[in-house]
């Protein structure tokens, strides 16, 4: 039953962001042919707008399927999804899943056009302006590109927990909103739960990044190493390299059990459909 659940939510959100990903791709294209033709200034704009474009394709993306969730759930057809013979927490883990791998395609899409353009760059530009670029940033303080690159794909992935966890916490607040006695702000109310529930989890990742650290060390050579103490996160920015914390992702995993453990239950025994 969880297979054709995933199947069926797949196909829903896909009508919901197939238009958004076909409008993308031609803007892309054409944002590419004049990225390589010789359209003078017109390239700079398109190099930028290329990479705008993917990240809109991100936030449509998120928009869609959490649309698809409140539709599926609250709307029209949340009668005959609740009448379905599963449990609430398995058509919460199908929607979740659903919006994992689409957000996970929109991601990859942004990484494609960062390749995109750096390709192109690097090629357009001269030996010697890689050169001064190189040797720039280390006077001013900041890794060599190398280090740099590294780190970027740490934080994309740190991304995505990220983005998965805001997801949670809007399918938690919608679904409380539907609860009495919350239901009673309507929707007004799902957004005053979600900025609750938000901030909460911000304070509680702050206060453990407090308590203690830790994070992926890049080295200057691209050597890398885990730690857990706050005097390496700050010896490695000095010594011409980088890191990336992870104890907010350790909070913001634990955040996700719970919000997802509680949307379940909700969706089994409290809900109320209008």
């Amino acid at each position: 039953m969880l297979g054709k659940l995933i199947k069926n939510d797949m196909k829903a959100a896909a009508r919901g962001v197939s238009n958004v990903y076909l409008a993308a791709f031609i803007a892309m294209a054409a944002m590419g042919i004049c990225l390589f033709a010789d359209l003078g200034v017109g390239k700079i704009i398109a190099s930028i707008l290329l990479v705008l474009v993917s990240f809109a394709t991100i936030i449509v993306t998120i928009i869609a399927t959490v649309g698809e969730f409140r539709g599926s759930m609250f709307g029209d057809r949340g009668y005959l999804t609740n009448t379905l013979p599963v449990k609430g927490p398995t058509m919460l883990f199908s929607k979740l899943l659903t919006s994992f791998c689409w957000i996970i395609i929109s991601y990859l899409l942004v990484f494609f056009c960062f390749w995109l353009d750096y390709y192109y760059w690097m090629g357009e530009t001269s030996d010697s302006f890689a050169t001064m670029l190189a040797e720039m940033l280390p006077s001013i303080g900041a890794p060599n590109i190398g280090v740099l690159l590294r780190a970027l794909v740490f934080i994309a992935i740190k991304g995505v927990f990220l983005i998965i966890v805001f997801i949670a916490e809007i399918y938690f607040a919608m679904t409380l909103a539907h609860v009495r006695p919350f239901s009673a702000l309507g929707g007004f109310g799902a957004v005053i739960y979600f900025f609750a529930v938000f901030g909460l989890v911000i304070f509680l990742s702050s206060r453990a990044e407090h308590l203690f650290t830790t994070a992926v060390l890049i080295n200057e050579d691209l050597s890398m190493s885990f730690t857990a103490s706050s005097e390496a996160v700050d010896a490695i920015r000095f010594s011409g390299g980088a890191s990336v914390t992870l104890t907010q992702v350790y909070v913001e995993i634990i955040a996700a059990v719970l919000l997802f453990i509680g949307t379940g239950e909700l969706i089994d025994r409290k809900i109320n459909i209008k």
